[in-house]
């Protein structure tokens, strides 16, 4: 497959950088894909809300300061580049969601951010990844020992927080659902695909399930915990995070194969040329004969992607992972129905955003 062939795959839209810096905050945040899906009503309230992540984010970068400085200059460095936020944001939308306020959600909401960001550093490190959020990666820039020592720096930092602001109760599901991402993660290293090896799109969902959809669900669960949420109000949330997880998962997987570098902020097509489990591929090869399926693993082990790109196009596979990601949306929406939640109209935007976005 020539290599122009290759870029059938890979998107052409352009996006602005989100990065921020002390100087341009608070101030005015640069959406990315929401201006395409909300209201203007939607976009200021939204703005509130990431302007309101980001002060604490800037307040602890600020804090956050000690010697030897190229510890703190490490642990800071992806902070500092911006990010989604989207974890924050379900936590701060869930505890309002159910009468909450942001002041009592947003400590924990920061931790959650920085117990992320702990885990993309070290992800970076196994990966071997070169770009995270648009700015070289931890590693790279401070070199792999301080990048691990900065990554456990920032869930040092995390556990203070919950500790001073919440609950021994919040600690322990955090801590549990700590325990399910790095299971999830392990599963996802160990188990790379071998020609040998049976592939199920089935045991893919259960791997999200203990990887993405976890955190998410425990953003919502803590949320609505300090929002004093009734039972009926925790389950709906928790289910609407849960399809959320398996959406953005499934989007974050077709984005490796169809965007490009500049696009996302990381490395494109990752998951291929380190042949880690992606949905689109899993699904190729489900669809794919024997023969067919065996080749293009074959491939793969050689460190040739452009025949699994070949195989996922023949497949239909990005057509069908963004049909399923939908009907995951649809789902996660159904779930919110007959709830009187506060902002909800926020968390259905979140919902549509999941797909929606190109980063």
């Amino acid at each position: 497959m020539t290599n122009e062939n290759e870029q059938e795959y890979v998107g052409t839209v352009s996006r602005k950088d989100n990065a921020w810096s002390e100087e341009s905050l608070p101030g005015e945040v640069v959406f990315t894909d929401f201006d395409k899906i909300a209201t203007p009503s939607q976009l200021t309230r939204l703005q509130e809300r990431i302007q309101y992540v980001n002060s604490q984010i800037e307040g602890f970068i600020k804090e956050n300061q000690g010697e030897p400085k190229v510890l703190y200059e490490a642990a800071n460095h992806l902070l500092m580049a911006g990010g989604k936020h989207v974890r924050a944001l379900l936590s701060l939308l869930a505890c309002e969601a159910v009468g909450g306020k942001l002041e009592d959600i947003g400590p924990i909401a920061l931790a959650e951010e920085l117990l992320q960001t702990a885990s993309l550093i070290h992800d970076d490190i196994i990966d071997r990844d070169e770009l995270r959020r648009g700015v070289q990666a931890v590693h790279k820039k401070y070199g792999e020992q301080v990048a691990i020592i900065a990554g456990d720096l920032l869930i040092a930092q995390a556990i203070r927080l919950i500790g001073d602001h919440g609950t021994p109760e919040l600690i322990t599901r955090i801590g549990r659902s700590g325990v399910k991402m790095c299971e999830g993660e392990i599963a996802d290293i160990v188990f790379v695909p071998e020609v040998s090896e049976p592939f199920s799109t089935d045991e893919y969902l259960m791997m999200v399930g203990l990887k993405t959809v976890a955190f998410m669900r425990e953003a919502v669960r803590t949320g609505a915990m300090i929002g004093n949420a009734s039972q009926e109000q925790v389950d709906a949330l928790t289910q609407y995070a849960e399809m959320l997880g398996f959406a953005f998962q499934i989007r974050d997987d077709m984005l490796d194969v169809i965007a490009s570098t500049k696009e996302i902020g990381k490395p494109v097509l990752s998951d291929l040329q380190k042949r880690r489990r992606n949905y689109l591929l899993m699904h190729a090869l489900e669809s794919a004969s024997e023969t067919r399926r065996k080749q293009c693993l074959e491939e793969l082990s050689a460190g040739n992607v452009r025949d699994a790109l070949v195989l996922i196009g023949e497949t239909d596979s990005v057509a069908y992972a963004d049909e399923l990601a939908q009907e995951y949306i649809v789902r996660a929406k159904a779930a919110l129905k007959g709830q009187d939640f506060a902002e909800k109209d926020l968390l259905e935007l979140l919902a549509d955003y999941a797909i929606k976005r190109e980063r």
